[in-house]
């Protein structure tokens, strides 16, 4: 290596240390316990002397601050004047405003006022916190200001905010006790009975001062300046059924009287109809709905009636998992691939295993019905576990990667863009709405735009194979419960969405979202007893195709029938009490595209083996295909997949361009005899 090339890597790696080794500035600053700081403890404008002028304390100089008397609050219990905070103001200058009595008579401390913040003698700040059977009382701010005792003027004991700094003042030297505050609130705040109770029941309260419980009553608890005062009172009333109630404001004794469910004001312990439909609740055939309303007559109330005469719990859906998914035990059918010759004889395989809080799902990916693997040929069977929550619980958590869902600010967590978001109920993976390059793969299937970096379409059900002989649905999925009218000669390929799937009722599920929740065909309960088209809430954005997939959408609020995640709660087939669930969905409120298809987030906690399906490679490929590419280490390219359950007389019918030996034979050949020429010629 030269000189000048050592120097130049050098000068590099000098220059990447200098920026990288950047090092962060912290500013410290000191911060001293509360004090009376001379430009914050204004007057807030409190007019309170005879010239009405505007006080504030920034005038006073430091030879009128003093601290209170040297004597203190372990001392001086015998010089408190009998806990009657009275004096007689022996200072001319500064007559009361707040008293008409005649020099002779005392005034109560709690009468006294200021005329101003001149010739003081003593200015103290204690600081003072209440706090009343676990609720802290707010101290208000300018308590003990323009009173009808100290009308434009204020106290001697008085606040000018409400952090319960109290700003004790006076003219004379003097030792002033607890008692003042409450005397000066009772005449400020005269509305309140706050303290009632505190001084109804004295041997439940606790004093303490910077943090020392104290044993002497109120009336010889000494202000001081800077001490902390505690006051608390807890009287730990008697609660005896445990229902945060005490017991003499108990409603319903022994029973719990935040539980109402008719919101009728009388629980439910001591209500003999507790969802108000007018029968008792010994006699009520369907608790928590109107036993009266029986749409069909058959007898079972509306709110725990089904279509299909199934009504599952909303709060544990392990049942309904077991009841709905297909293929189990051996009850899947041979299905084909239209894009090979012969019969495939695909059969798909799937086993549901119920935890104490989970359900696992297991399955080999091959659909329930005849399918076309697209450009990514061929479907072959695979080995997935996914784990979802058996109780679905809603996410409040927020603050999630809003990167793959913006239009959810982070509210909730994303589903893939690609990749598996959810499990169809005949054990195929739903797969997010982009394709491998980026673009909304089923925007393109239906003619938006034309996705010209790699060759994609969408089959039967809208759903094809990737690489590795992933078969997944990028939309649609309610073809699991269609099947062709034989002998009306219908095949697979006369099946249309959603046309053929509508029936007039509600849809079926079709899927499970990794948070557990459902998801439903297309058609659905509006919110108001009808079965309509369910419509998504998406819109291309003004200008946009679908090209660069996610992106290219907006949410608008109402502009469908579902929410952000493309779902809502409400009554389903299974749930007529209601339960949140997504929708499969084609068009949006305008007849638009009807983006995501299936979902964008996840309105419920995901579990932690949501999305883990068993190869890690399934659904990647570098160059093509409806997966993430480039795939992980180790997972090799591109196309193509498994040799699946194809008969051996099988073949595919769309290909690729195949390697072949014998052309690069030929090719040797040819070039080594022009080689000969050329030489021959020179």
């Amino acid at each position: 290596m030269s000189t000048n090339t050592s120097a130049i890597l050098i000068g590099i790696i000098f220059l990447f240390g200098l920026f990288a080794g950047g090092g962060a500035v912290y500013l410290f600053s000191d911060s001293d316990s509360p004090s009376d700081d001379s430009d914050n403890d204004t007057n807030s404008g409190e007019i309170i002397n005879h010239n009405e002028q505007i006080l504030n304390e920034s005038e006073d100089t430091g030879s009128n601050e003093s601290t209170n008397s040297t004597v203190s609050n372990e001392t001086q219990s015998d010089i408190i004047d009998n806990g009657d905070n009275t004096t007689e103001n022996s200072n001319s200058d500064n007559d009361s405003n707040g008293s008409t009595d005649t020099p002779d008579e005392p005034i109560p401390l709690a009468q006294q006022c200021l005329d101003g913040h001149s010739n003081l003698a003593m200015h103290i700040h204690p600081w003072l916190k209440i706090t009343v059977r676990g609720s802290e009382i707010p101290i208000p701010n300018n308590m003990g200001i323009d009173t009808s005792a100290c009308p434009n003027a204020m106290h001697l004991l008085h606040t000018h905010d409400d952090t319960g700094k109290l700003h004790i003042e006076t003219y004379d030297p003097m030792t002033l006790n607890l008692s003042l505050f409450f005397a000066v609130w009772n005449i400020s705040e005269t509305d309140s009975t706050i303290f009632d109770q505190l001084f109804n029941d004295m041997d439940n309260v606790t004093i303490t001062i910077n943090g020392e419980e104290q044993t002497v009553g109120m009336n010889e608890i000494i202000f001081e300046d800077e001490i902390s005062i505690d006051i608390v009172f807890d009287d730990a009333l008697p609660d005896s059924d445990g229902d945060g109630v005490d017991d003499g404001s108990d409603v319903c004794e022994g029973h719990d009287d935040n539980t109402d469910w008719d919101s009728d004001g009388t629980p439910d312990g001591c209500d003999d109809d507790d969802d108000n439909d007018g029968v008792n609740d010994d006699n009520d055939q369907c608790p928590g709905f109107d036993d009266n309303i029986d749409s069909d007559g058959d007898g079972i109330p509306n709110g725990c009636d089904a279509v299909d005469g199934n009504v599952y719990d909303p709060s544990d859906l392990g049942l309904f998992w077991v009841d709905k998914f297909l293929c189990q035990n051996g009850t899947g059918v041979g299905v084909d691939d239209y894009n090979t010759s012969g019969d495939d004889n695909h059969v798909c395989e799937v086993t549901i295993t119920l935890e104490n809080e989970t359900v696992t799902i297991s399955t080999n990916g091959i659909p329930n019905h005849d399918l076309e693997s697209g450009p990514g040929c061929c479907t072959s069977a695979q080995s997935y576990t996914w784990v979802v929550p058996r109780s679905p619980t809603n996410d409040t958590t927020g603050g999630h990667n809003s990167a793959n869902c913006p239009e959810a600010n982070g509210d909730y967590q994303c589903a893939a863009d690609r990749g598996d978001i959810a499990i169809a109920i005949n054990g195929v993976p739903i797969f997010g709405p982009e394709d491998g390059p980026g673009g909304d793969a089923v925007a393109s299937n239906e003619g938006v735009y034309e996705e010209n970096r790699q060759h994609i379409w969408l089959g039967l059900c809208h759903g094809h194979s990737g690489p590795g002989g992933v078969y997944h649905y990028h939309a649609d999925g309610n073809c699991v419960h269609w099947h062709p009218n034989e002998t009306a000669g219908e095949g697979w390929r006369d099946y249309s969405f959603p046309s053929s799937t509508n029936t007039g009722e509600a849809s079926d599920v079709i899927g499970v979202a990794f948070d557990g929740y459902p998801i439903y065909g297309v058609y659905g309960d509006d919110g108001t007893g009808q079965i309509v088209e369910m419509k998504s809430s998406y819109r291309l954005k003004a200008g946009e195709t679908g090209y660069n997939g996610i992106d290219d959408y907006e949410y608008v609020q109402g502009l469908g029938h579902l929410d952000v995640c493309n779902g809502h709660f409400g009554p389903t087939p299974d749930f007529p009490q209601g339960i949140y669930h997504y929708h499969s969905t084609i068009e949006n409120g305008i007849g638009e595209m009807g983006f995501p298809y299936f979902l964008i987030c996840y309105y419920g906690e995901v579990s932690d083996g949501g999305g883990e399906g068993g190869d890690p490679c399934a659904g990647h490929g570098e160059t093509w295909g409806p997966g993430i590419a480039p795939p992980p280490d180790g997972c090799g390219g591109g196309g193509g997949g498994g040799p699946g359950q194809q008969s051996t007389d099988t073949i595919v019918l769309e290909q690729q361009y195949v390697f072949d030996w014998t052309t690069l034979v030929a090719l040797t050949i040819f070039s080594v005899i022009c080689l000969r020429l050329i030489r021959n010629r020179s």
